[in-house]
Protein backbone atom coordinates (compact mmCIF):
# COMPACT_ATOMS: atom_id res chain seq x y z
CA UNK A 1 0.00 0.00 0.00
CA UNK A 2 2.65 2.53 1.32
CA UNK A 3 4.52 1.99 -2.30
CA UNK A 4 1.78 3.35 -4.12
CA UNK A 5 2.17 6.97 -2.31
CA UNK A 6 4.15 9.63 -4.60
CA UNK A 7 5.77 10.81 -1.61
CA UNK A 8 7.50 7.74 -1.61
CA UNK A 9 8.74 7.57 -4.93
CA UNK A 10 9.41 10.98 -5.31
CA UNK A 11 10.50 12.00 -1.92
CA UNK A 12 12.20 8.96 0.52
CA UNK A 13 13.22 6.82 -1.88
CA UNK A 14 15.67 9.38 -3.51
CA UNK A 15 16.58 11.37 -0.30
CA UNK A 16 17.27 7.66 1.28
CA UNK A 17 19.64 6.80 -1.91
CA UNK A 18 20.99 9.88 -1.98
CA UNK A 19 22.12 9.24 2.07
CA UNK A 20 23.14 5.79 1.23
CA UNK A 21 25.64 7.65 -1.71
CA UNK A 22 26.76 10.76 -0.14
CA UNK A 23 27.37 9.70 3.68
CA UNK A 24 27.28 5.80 3.38
CA UNK A 25 24.14 5.77 5.98
CA UNK A 26 22.13 2.57 5.27
CA UNK A 27 18.28 2.83 5.16
CA UNK A 28 15.15 0.37 5.85
CA UNK A 29 11.71 0.60 4.64
CA UNK A 30 10.23 -0.96 7.91
CA UNK A 31 6.83 0.74 7.22
CA UNK A 32 3.93 -2.52 8.49
CA UNK A 33 7.37 -4.36 8.57
CA UNK A 34 9.04 -3.11 11.32
CA UNK A 35 9.35 -5.80 14.75
CA UNK A 36 9.44 -3.53 18.27
CA UNK A 37 10.85 -4.43 21.32
CA UNK A 38 14.97 -4.64 22.31
CA UNK A 39 15.41 -7.34 19.48
CA UNK A 40 13.31 -5.80 17.21
CA UNK A 41 14.02 -4.77 13.57
CA UNK A 42 15.31 -1.02 14.84
CA UNK A 43 15.87 -1.74 18.75
CA UNK A 44 12.91 0.63 19.38
CA UNK A 45 10.60 -0.52 22.07
CA UNK A 46 7.46 1.23 20.82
Amino acid sequence: MAKDYIEDLLIQKPTAELLEKELGWKSLYAFDNEVLGGQGTLGRKS
